[in-house]
């Protein structure tokens, strides 16, 4: 698979995508749409990846569209979103995976909506994400205006919105945006040390808890309740239920490899 705007590495059980545009802070053209879509769906289908990473090259994760792209196809923003941005998007929110956005410098634009559509995400601490659309008179997309309240709450998320104003490293740990927030110089390592011990826990309990807590978001409790039961009723047969169990009476770590 060629990917001119991306680079793409398996090492073991564990996948990187990162945007490779350092020189314009990984503006999104729409080479990199059509990429991002061949490199999230290469990943998703990989079953040897257990845990995918998402990050950027050079100083940024995404400062957002490229507003310079003068030669693209797409019929309109909505045509963009649709047949562009919103396959990719669908293969982070469905993957059977974790997959963890490795923030640095700015996250803006439709790089602030691939941040928050992961699942875990670790910042720099001199990193932050800013809805900038209403700089250039726009509303936010790529998801954006649904993610943002559900963790500020609605007059915060409306507020940097329509400021446009930064949300710091430390004002996404306070809100539960960033899970950690570390160093710039350890931010490689200190992902990549995250996602190989994340690729030691069960398949298929990183698999279920994701698509539960996902669906949850748009469902009841009871809804909810139901789905555990069902997804439960099957995983406590499993070889890996079974191997996990047998690890806790033997006192040792579990092997599900």
């Amino acid at each position: 698979m060629s990917l001119e705007t991306i680079n793409l590495i398996k090492d073991r059980n564990i996948a990187v995508i990162k945007l490779n545009r350092p020189d314009l802070l990984n503006a999104v053209n729409e080479q990199l749409v059509w990429d991002f879509q061949n490199a999230t769906e290469s990943v998703k289908d990989d079953s040897t990846i257990k845990v995918v990473i998402i990050a950027g090259e050079g100083r940024g994760f995404c400062a957002g569209a490229d507003l310079s792209e003068r030669k693209a196809s797409w019929k309109g923003s909505k045509d963009a979103l649709i047949r562009g941005y919103k396959p990719f998007f669908e293969n982070i929110v469905n993957m059977p995976k974790p997959v963890i956005g490795s923030i640095s410098g700015p996250a803006a634009g439709i790089g602030a909506a691939i941040a928050m559509s992961c699942d875990l995400r670790i910042m720099s601490e001199d990193s932050y994400i800013l809805s900038v659309f209403s700089n250039i008179a726009l509303v936010p997309d790529g998801g954006l205006s649904w993610y943002l309240p559900k963790y500020m709450g609605y007059s915060k998320a409306y507020e940097y919105a329509i400021e446009a104003k930064k949300i710091t490293a430390e004002e996404c740990l306070k809100y539960g945006i960033a899970n950690k927030v570390v160093s710039s110089d350890k931010l490689e390592s200190k992902t990549l040390e995250w996602a190989k011990k994340l690729a030691k826990r069960s398949s298929q309990s990183l698999e279920h808890t994701k698509k539960l807590m996902r669906e949850s978001l748009a469902v009841s409790f009871w809804d909810t309740f139901h789905n555990e039961a069902e997804i439960q009723n099957e995983l406590t047969v499993s070889p890996q239920n079974k191997e996990a169990v047998k690890a806790f009476f033997e006192k040792r770590e579990p092997n599900f490899d």
